[in-house]
């Protein structure tokens, strides 16, 4: 599985199985218990599951599904407890020098064009309009996990450390 002292997406899944009071941090407990293994972030975790090096992993969806769309040995199975919702953002810096352009391409984007772009880098479209890409289920079927992203935020270093106590860095 990917760490989240290496990924930002990771560190969110933490949050949300931790808020999650089906599973807890206990999760990551009977994770360690069973011999689970860290490293660094999803695309080692996609790596050594492409390759046979193991059988399995965690791992963000968007890799193995558009991975297995272009014939790679692999398959995405959503959990029935939910998945964490892990978002691309886009934002506009407060010392942008050319606010114009900035906000033309937040625009873009979020239109309909530039999330059909997005769906066609193999990434779920916030755009409800926009198909999924190949291999993706429907919207309505995914079982979303709630995380308080400004509470995982405050509790980051706290996180990181139990992970890093449990699976070392």
């Amino acid at each position: 599985m990917p760490s989240p002292l290496y990924s930002g997406a990771a560190l969110i899944h933490m949050a949300a199985i931790g808020e999650n009071p089906a599973l807890g941090l206990e999760y990551y407990e009977a994770l360690q218990a069973n011999r689970t293994e860290a490293q660094g972030g999803n695309g080692g975790v996609f790596n050594a599951v492409a390759s046979g090096t193991k059988p399995y992993g965690i791992v963000v969806d968007f890799l193995p599904i558009r991975e297995a769309a272009k014939g790679s040995p692999v398959a995405f199975v959503f959990p029935e407890e939910g998945v964490s919702a892990v978002t691309e953002p886009v934002a506009i810096m407060q010392e942008a020098e050319n606010l114009d352009a900035a906000q033309k391409f937040v625009d873009f984007v979020l239109s309909q064009q530039g999330q059909e772009l997005v769906s066609q880098q193999g990434y779920l479209p916030a755009h409800t309009d926009v198909a999924p890409p190949a291999g993706f289920p429907e919207r309505s079927t995914i079982n979303l996990m709630p995380v308080d992203i400004e509470q995982a935020l405050e509790q980051e270093e706290t996180l990181k450390q139990r992970f890093n106590d449990l699976f070392g860095g």
